[in-house]
């Protein structure tokens, strides 16, 4: 009689918080479907101003690309510079917040800005995590989007207790297992698909709605170190880098000895490796890695002190506490990019899959509540 009524008690629940907070976590899946091949498209838009490799003409080198940003932005000494290891690539650089691509032989400046592309994926994320408010009121978008989260998690875990069939048989299971070869109505229709494809995307929804609680509770964070023993690190304090002019070494030294230590280290066949100079001063940092991105076990991070070009650290993902692999982890979980193009595609599909479940559940509530 308890677990009777508690299951109707876990239904009424189910049923009133999904329709709520459905709208809400359709508009977080139906934007995850849209991120899922972000860091590609975005690589594929910069590939299109890519230019014959021209074996007669020296490409541009780092300090010449360096000196091409300071003459557009003289007051921004933070500047990002991404080589990608493939004849004729054009060159995306940073000079501060401004993005620039330039032409490999010539430093033309072929696109300002980071492009169409990547500005759709801005306004994507933007929708994704704030719902696209702004100013003040973003806060009250990621707060909704927060708890939208968690509501969703426990949507998650209350429709798996409501999945098992109230008497365990095979037949029934394989009927919450497997879709039929027909409906016999649209109501049937959304039913089983509720059932069948909840349960196939739950594992991954799971993983993409826990990750996601690190992104906006303090609380998260904290029980993710503490299973480790350790606090939640504090952002690290660097004294303001307002010139370039105490930086000895010849940036494209240090690139030609990234380069080398990439081969001494089995990442000869490095993607891209971007250099960083101006967060610390008199230091560049060389991030080299062997995809196109967000897959911390092939990258490391290679430091050099600019005053004698002297290898001052090397950080590799095993070099980070416990605490902190496992909070990066995390972090390329919730998209999928921890195992590469097959992760995001799984992360894509059940983000795609959690919007029909939003869909199904509540024209199954209205059906419930309205149609008599």
């Amino acid at each position: 009689m308890f677990l009777k009524s508690f299951r109707r008690w876990i239904f009424w629940v189910h049923l009133i918080v999904g329709l709520i907070a459905g709208i809400f976590v359709l508009c977080m899946s139906f934007s995850g479907v849209l991120l899922t091949y972000e860091r590609q498209l975005k690589e594929l838009s910069e590939m299109q101003y890519s230019v014959q490799p021209n074996t007669t003409i020296k490409r541009l080198d780092t300090d010449q690309v360096v000196a091409i940003l300071q003459k557009l932005k003289p007051d921004e000494p933070h500047i990002y510079v991404r080589w990608v290891n493939r004849e004729g690539a054009a060159i995306p650089a940073w000079a501060g917040k401004y993005s620039y691509l330039l032409h490999p032989y010539t430093g033309e400046v072929v696109r300002s800005g980071e492009g169409a592309v990547a500005e759709f994926f801005h306004i994507v994320t933007d929708f994704h995590r704030y719902l696209s408010l702004v100013g003040e009121a973003k806060v009250i978008g990621k707060n909704i989007t927060a708890y939208a989260n968690l509501v969703f998690i426990f949507l998650l875990i209350s429709g798996l207790y409501l999945w098992f069939p109230k008497r365990f048989s095979r037949k029934l299971f394989k009927l919450h297992l497997f879709l039929p070869k027909h409906f016999q109505n649209s109501h049937h229709r959304n039913r089983q698909w509720h059932l069948v494809f909840g349960i196939w995307c739950l594992p991954v929804l799971f993983v993409i709605s826990m990750t996601a609680t690190i992104f906006h509770f303090s609380w998260a964070n904290t029980a993710l170190y503490g299973a480790f023993g350790e606090s939640v690190p504090q952002p690290e304090q660097h004294i303001e880098v307002t010139s370039l002019t105490a930086d000895v070494v010849p940036y494209e030294e240090l690139f030609n000895k990234a380069k080398q230590h990439a081969a001494n280290n089995g990442y000869q066949y490095w993607y891209s490796m971007w250099m960083e100079i101006g967060e610390t001063k008199n230091e560049a940092r060389f991030y080299i890695d062997k995809s196109i991105g967000n897959r911390q076990e092939l990258a490391y991070s290679l430091y050099f002190d600019t005053r004698n070009g002297d290898v001052s650290k090397v950080l590799r993902k095993d070099d980070w506490s416990l605490g902190g692999q496992a909070w990066g982890t995390a972090r390329f979980l919730h998209t999928g990019e921890y195992f590469g193009f097959i992760g995001q595609t799984i992360a894509g599909i059940a983000s795609l899959l959690a919007c029909i479940l939003v869909y199904t559940g509540i024209m199954l509530g209205w059906k419930r509540l309205v149609v008599k």
